[in-house]
């Protein structure tokens, strides 16, 4: 019976054709595909408007308390963007397929889970250990091999998947009750790694986590902002931070933010005193990025 310590080897080994993969794995595969095709394309897609597992940890609680009372004013998101998500649900069901075929246990995929009314579903429970399955840029990727999540987790995932294996701590297909993972595909360069923690402490303080977040989203909104950056080390400029960048209440925190397009991709300025020589985005909802 083979153990999560060797599912990264073992899935390269299924990559290189090493054996494994066979009729049934491809069946998976191609009917988890069609499934996530169809949730996503066959009907527009609905913001979630409540307290989920996956958001308590969510590091601005603005953010949290708008998602949950305020969704209406939440930017509309361009195509781009769900396709972006889709290729991560691609991604996930492709390494899911491998790790099966791999020998390894992959049970309770996308099992719905409840937690004192809080509801979330989990990627899946690998050889025991609760997993969330993530697709990386290259510098993300980084993060998670190099085990530095802990220190640089813009987006709360530390939280999110603690979260997860809190809420299997009855559920007996949750061998491991304190470790959970983080299986990484680095969605450029196709890189593999497993980022396993142990959750004690968080799991400790899980219940109390809860309960503050119900609290707050249930009070008024929270004062405190996630403060702007300095662009870079020699510009006066401030800029959004990462996460404040990626959310879709940015421009109801900062509506004076303006976006500009460089080379390496949009980025939103807050305090602008040397104007960017690069194109700006004027209507922001627009597709030019």
């Amino acid at each position: 019976m083979k153990t999560i310590d060797t599912l990264v080897d073992d899935i390269a080994e299924v990559v290189k054709g090493n054996g494994g993969w066979d009729n049934t794995i491809t069946h998976f595969l191609s009917e988890s595909i069609a499934e996530v095709a169809k949730a996503r394309f066959s009907a527009k897609q609905q913001p979630r408007g409540y307290l989920s597992l996956s958001s308590i940890g969510t590091p601005c609680k603005r953010k949290l308390w708008y998602k949950v009372n305020k969704v209406d004013e939440a930017e509309a998101l361009p195509y781009n963007a769900y396709l972006k998500f889709f290729f991560g649900d691609i991604i996930e069901a492709l390494v899911l397929s491998l790790a099966k075929a791999a020998g390894h246990s992959v049970e309770g995929m996308q099992d719905r889970l409840n937690v004192e009314g809080i509801i979330g579903h989990r990627d899946a429970i690998i050889d025991g250990v609760t997993i969330d399955v993530k697709s990386a840029s290259p510098a993300a990727f980084k993060k998670f091999k190099s085990g530095n999540l802990r220190n640089d987790d813009a987006f709360g995932y530390i939280s999110q998947l603690s979260s997860y294996v809190y809420a299997g701590k009855d559920d007996p297909l949750v061998v491991d009750k304190t470790r959970g993972g983080f299986l990484v595909i680095d969605k450029v360069n196709g890189h593999i790694c497993l980022d396993l923690h142990d959750f004690t402490t968080e799991l400790a303080l899980k219940k109390q986590e809860m309960d503050q977040a119900r609290e707050m989203v249930s009070g008024d909104l929270p004062d405190e902002r996630i403060p702007p950056v300095q662009q870079s080390k020699t510009s006066p400029n401030t800029k959004l931070a990462v996460a404040c960048s990626y959310c879709e209440f940015k421009k109801v925190c900062y509506p004076e933010a303006r976006c500009f397009l460089y080379e390496s991709g949009p980025v939103w300025l807050v305090d602008v005193v040397n104007e960017p020589r690069v194109f700006e985005v004027k209507d922001a909802d627009s597709e030019e990025f």
